[in-house]
């Protein structure tokens, strides 16, 4: 049993989106939520009343910390040897979340699944209970995990090999840890966590992806960059290997840095190249943040663009609302061009569209960016049609690659431009066959023997009728197999959403959180050293078996305190101190408050002032993690901040979060 967190919604349209998902028509057997709705409601009214009733719980007027994040989105899994119904996957999912969040005391809506081999519950509930209270908890992932343990025990579902809490509860009960100091067993604890869980699997994106023999980007750069690491004396030495070598260095600030080849851009922590790692590894240099400042330099790509043959296209005609562009793009309207930028990164330009002549100019060169400027010419123009591609040899296989699988040549339009190798035509064979497997509808199972589970505490809600009312049941004659870890799948608002994320530049990794390291001074012992290596002999996690900690990019309460201080290393050289609304006085929190006033909020429209308006927000809420977890550190980052705020003479921040990296 598996519980893992998906994802986060702060929008209204974002809840409807993902309550629409987990109700779908193929897959979804039973449906259920303490929100009223009425009777014989369609799924979509359904998925309007869920996010109607949630937003309108929210209050964005108050003064303080912004209510930002409405619901979070969950899922619980279960082994493919569990024998369990559709129902009695609901009422354990539904009695995990009573234990750890209390669920009768906040709206929720649950929908069961068995579109995989595994049965899972996808649960989304609201941030903010009945009482007012929002959902904060800190590491609340080992409250779970121990929650989950007890309910495979009290069910006899099958367990996965490895959770870190139970791995915790197990090293406090050692007989070598007995009778020694506290902050010892700390030391020790952290010590063996690290050592069986210092390797970060791939997620499961990437994973999925080389069961059908395709390679991520960033495991193909993570490799190459392997040999060059292996053969630096220092870091420094490392980065000129790899900038010699036709790798670009990105210098994020300090000593974090992120490498760019050709149209892949990744963060060193998610090549496992972080400072702290090199250090490790190579020995601590000196100098190198300026080899960073030194090596420094973003490559532009110039002339890459698709054009139409067409004279006289029907320009900027409306787009299917579910395709890429119209789901992660949004875009400004000029006289003679039309700029899309990314949803998610507002200053992020994509593409822009012209019409005289029919063309898509590309500043950024992802798939996701290929995809939608094919779909932006593709929807205004007329078959039969060709269109030409131009710029360096990987942009044209991308756009070549998307242009095959939107099956375009069918449709009666011709790429011309790249002649693909037998390389190319072997990837989109094995993508088209990991597409085709994605779509597959689930097969009828054969009934299983009733298993006797005692039902827990019913939490009276509105339960719909299932969409599909036959249950689907395991087989009981199968032997227990061993146990592992039950592969979960990704999730997105429509089955090509879901494709998309997975081909797509990949998200930073997923850290796993660890035993914080104690605060407190350390008595030495070297006793204690022999006794990690008892505790956990080294072992190589399963292919499938993932923490369950997952990293989502803005909400800082998932991201490690090495992330958190790469975050504000990024940050601070980008904030510009004029811009802070009010005197140079006042701390964070009173700044907070000024850009909360509406009046100052109305000025902020486009451009810079907005720009800035994002990063101060980003600044807030990094300060309020770093607060919740290391209140003594909060308040020396706070006085540096007034300090420097008071100093004319500085233009930019250069403020040091003493958080453990």
């Amino acid at each position: 049993m598996i519980r893992e967190k998906l994802s986060t919604q702060k929008s209204k349209s974002a809840i409807y989106k993902t309550a629409k998902y987990f109700n779908k028509e193929e897959g979804c057997v039973l449906f259920e939520s303490n929100i009223y709705m009425p009777l014989n409601a369609s799924k979509k009214d359904i998925a309007k009343a869920i996010s109607k009733s949630i937003e309108s719980d929210v209050t964005d007027n108050k003064k303080g910390r912004k209510h930002s994040v409405r619901t979070q989105h969950d899922v619980v899994s279960f082994h493919t040897n569990d024998n369990i119904t559709p129902e009695q996957a609901r009422d354990i999912a539904k009695e995990l979340y009573e234990a750890t969040h209390k669920l009768s005391n906040r709206k929720y809506a649950l929908g069961v699944h068995i579109d995989t081999n595994e049965v899972h519950v996808h649960i989304v509930w609201s941030i903010k209970d009945f009482d007012g209270n929002c959902y904060n908890v800190g590491n609340d992932y080992r409250k779970i995990e121990r929650e989950c343990d007890k309910l495979e025990n009290k069910y006899g579902l099958m367990k996965p090999e490895n959770r870190i809490a139970t791995d915790i509860d197990r090293l406090e009960k050692h007989p070598d840890l007995k009778g020694k100091s506290e902050a010892v067993k700390k030391r020790a604890i952290a010590n063996a966590i690290n050592k069986k869980y210092s390797e970060k699997l791939p997620s499961s994106n990437e994973r999925m992806l080389e069961v059908r023999g395709i390679i991520s980007n960033k495991e193909e750069m993570k490799t190459d960059l392997k040999v060059f690491l292996q053969q630096s004396s220092s870091p420094s030495d490392f980065i000129n290997k790899i900038t010699d070598n036709g790798y670009n260095i990105i210098h994020n600030g300090q000593s974090s840095f992120s490498v760019q080849h050709e149209d892949q851009i990744f963060k060193a922590s998610e090549l496992g190249l972080s400072y702290k790692t090199l250090k490790a590894k190579l020995g601590e240099d000196t100098d190198f943040e300026q080899t960073l400042k030194n090596k420094h330099n973003v490559k532009e790509y110039e002339g890459c663009s698709i054009a139409s043959t067409e004279a006289e296209p029907d320009y900027m005609k409306k787009i299917k609302p579910n395709s890429v562009l119209a789901t992660k793009f949004k875009f400004i309207q000029h006289s003679d061009k039309v700029e899309y930028f990314y949803n998610s990164v507002s200053s992020k330009k994509s593409f822009e569209y012209y019409k005289d002549p029919s063309k898509v100019s590309f500043s950024d060169l992802s798939r996701q960016s290929a995809k939608a400027g094919i779909q932006r010419l593709v929807a205004d123009a007329k078959p039969p049609q060709s269109f030409t591609v131009n710029g360096p040899n990987f942009f044209k296989k991308n756009i070549w690659l998307e242009f095959q699988l939107m099956g375009l040549e069918n449709k009666g339009f011709k790429l011309e431009g790249y002649k693909p190798t037998p390389a190319d035509l072997e990837e989109l064979k094995k993508i088209q066959e990991h597409y085709a497997s994605m779509n597959k509808k689930p097969e009828p199972k054969p009934e299983a023997a009733t298993v006797a589970i005692e039902a827990p505490t019913p939490v009276e809600p509105v339960t719909v009728p299932p969409v599909m009312p036959t249950p689907v049941q395991k087989p009981s004659e199968k032997p227990p197999e061993p146990r592992k870890q039950v592969e979960q799948e990704q999730v997105a608002p429509t089955n090509e959403d879901l494709i998309d994320d997975l081909i797509k530049e990949f998200e930073p990794s997923n850290p796993t959180r660890i035993a914080e390291a104690p605060t407190e001074a350390i008595e030495p012992s070297k006793s204690v050293e022999p006794v990690v290596d008892d505790l956990y002999t080294p072992m190589t996690p399963e292919p499938l078996a993932e923490p369950e900690n997952h990293k989502i990019d803005g909400d800082y309460s998932t991201y490690s305190n090495d992330e958190l201080v790469e975050e504000f290393e990024w940050l601070q050289p980008r904030l510009k101190k004029s811009s802070f609304p009010g005197n140079s006085k006042r701390d964070i929190a009173g700044h907070r408050e000024m850009d909360n006033i509406p009046e100052n909020r109305n000025g902020i429209k486009t451009g810079e002032v907005k720009r800035q308006y994002e990063f101060r927000e980003k600044l807030y809420n990094l300060f309020d993690e770093i607060k919740e977890r290391d209140p003594a550190a909060a308040k020396q980052l706070e006085q540096a901040f007034k300090a420097q705020m008071a100093n004319k003479r500085a233009v930019t921040f250069d403020l040091k979060p003493q958080l453990t990296k």
